[in-house]
C-alpha cells in the first residue's frame, strides 16, 4: 500500500513539476498606447490593452506581433520573443516594452525576467490571459462618416410702392430671411487587419522610408592613418560618455568599414553605449554586407537582436 501511495505522490509530483515549467509573458506600452498581443498568429486579448499579461506558455519561443489601436503605428514584428532563461532554459516571467527608439519609432524591447517562482501574484489592473490557441476574430473597425447638405430659398418677394415728389416708384424687396431645408447622410466603413504572420505593407514601407538615406554606401573608408589617429582621440576620454560623443564628431564626417566600426565598439565598456554606436555607425558603413561582424562585439544576445531590428 505505501509503494501504491508513493507511487501516486511521484505522479502528482511529476505533473507539478511539469505544470512549473510554463512562463509567463508581460508585455506593456511605455507611452500608454493600446495594442493587440499576436502570438504564432493567434490574438491573445480581445480588446486593445496598454498591459497584456499571458500565461501557461510552454514553448521556449513565440512569433510575436503587436498590432495597435492607432492604426497610424506601424505593426511590430519579433520573430522569436524569448519567455526562458536563455542559460538555464529554465521558466521565467518575462517582461518586453514597446517604446520609442532614437528615431521616435516604436520597438518591442526586453526589460526584465523573474523565475516563475518569485512572479508577482495576479492583479486585478493587469488580467492574466491563459495563453490562447484558438483564433479570435480579425481586428476590425467601423468608422461612421456624417454628411449634412443645406439648401435654402427666399422666403418674400415684395413689391413695395414709394412716391417721391408726385413721382411712384415701385421697387422689389427680397426678404433675406431663408426657408432652410437640411439633410444629413450617414454611413459606414469598415477596415480589417489581419493578425497573421503575414508581411504589413504599411510597416516595410515604413522601414524603408527611414532607410532611405543610405549614406556612404559606395563611399570609400577612412585611411589607416586617420582611422589610428580617431582611434586615439577617442581612447584618451575618459568615460563612456564622452567617448560616445567623440565618436558621434568622427562619424559625421567620415565613412567606415563594419570592420573598423567593430574596433570603435570595442573601445566602450558598457554594452549599451556600445549598441548605440552601431545603431548611429550603420548608415555610415561602407560595406553593410559585413555588418554582421559587429555581433561579436557584444556580450548578450539580445543586444544584437536589438542593432538588426533597428538597421533592417
Amino acid at each position: 500500500m505505501k509503494i501504491k501511495y508513493s507511487f501516486i505522490a511521484l505522479i502528482l509530483i511529476s505533473i507539478s513539476s511539469f505544470a512549473q515549467n510554463n512562463s509567463n509573458l508581460i508585455v506593456f506600452s511605455e507611452d500608454g498606447l493600446k495594442f493587440y498581443l499576436i502570438l504564432n498568429g493567434i490574438r491573445q486579448n480581445e480588446v486593445p490593452l496598454t498591459n497584456v499579461k499571458v500565461v501557461d506558455l510552454n514553448q521556449p519561443y513565440y512569433s510575436a506581433k503587436i498590432i495597435f489601436e492607432d492604426k497610424s503605428q506601424p505593426v511590430l514584428e519579433k520573430k522569436y520573443l524569448g519567455v526562458v532563461d536563455q542559460e538555464s532554459n529554465s521558466s521565467m516571467e518575462v517582461t518586453y516594452k514597446i517604446k520609442k527608439n532614437n528615431k521616435l519609432v516604436n520597438v518591442l524591447r526586453f526589460f526584465s525576467q523573474v523565475p516563475i517562482a518569485q512572479a508577482a501574484p495576479p492583479s486585478k489592473d493587469v488580467p492574466e490571459i491563459h495563453f490562447n490557441t484558438t483564433p479570435l476574430p480579425e481586428i476590425s473597425s467601423t468608422i461612421t462618416v456624417t454628411e449634412t447638405t443645406t439648401t435654402g430659398t427666399n422666403a418674400n418677394n415684395s413689391n413695395v410702392s414709394i412716391n417721391v415728389g408726385g413721382i411712384g416708384i415701385n421697387v422689389n424687396v427680397n426678404d433675406p430671411l431663408y426657408n432652410q431645408t437640411t439633410t444629413t447622410t450617414s454611413y459606414t466603413t469598415s477596415t480589417t487587419t489581419s493578425t497573421s504572420n503575414q508581411s504589413n505593407n504599411s510597416s516595410t514601407n515604413t522601414i524603408a522610408q527611414n532607410n532611405v538615406n543610405n549614406g556612404c554606401d559606395g563611399s570609400t573608408a577612412m585611411s589607416n592613418s586617420s582611422f589610428s589617429a580617431a582611434k586615439q582621440t577617442i581612447t584618451k576620454q575618459s568615460f563612456d560618455d564622452t567617448k560616445l560623443t567623440t565618436a558621434k564628431q568622427i562619424l559625421k564626417t567620415n565613412c567606415l568599414t563594419a570592420a573598423q566600426i567593430k574596433e570603435l565598439m570595442l573601445l566602450f565598456s558598457f554594452e549599451a553605449n556600445r549598441l548605440d554606436l552601431a545603431k548611429l555607425a550603420h548608415t555610415k558603413c561602407v560595406d553593410k554586407n559585413n555588418y554582421f561582424l559587429l555581433n561579436d562585439a557584444f556580450t548578450f544576445e539580445s543586444s544584437v537582436e536589438e542593432l538588426n531590428e533597428s538597421i533592417k
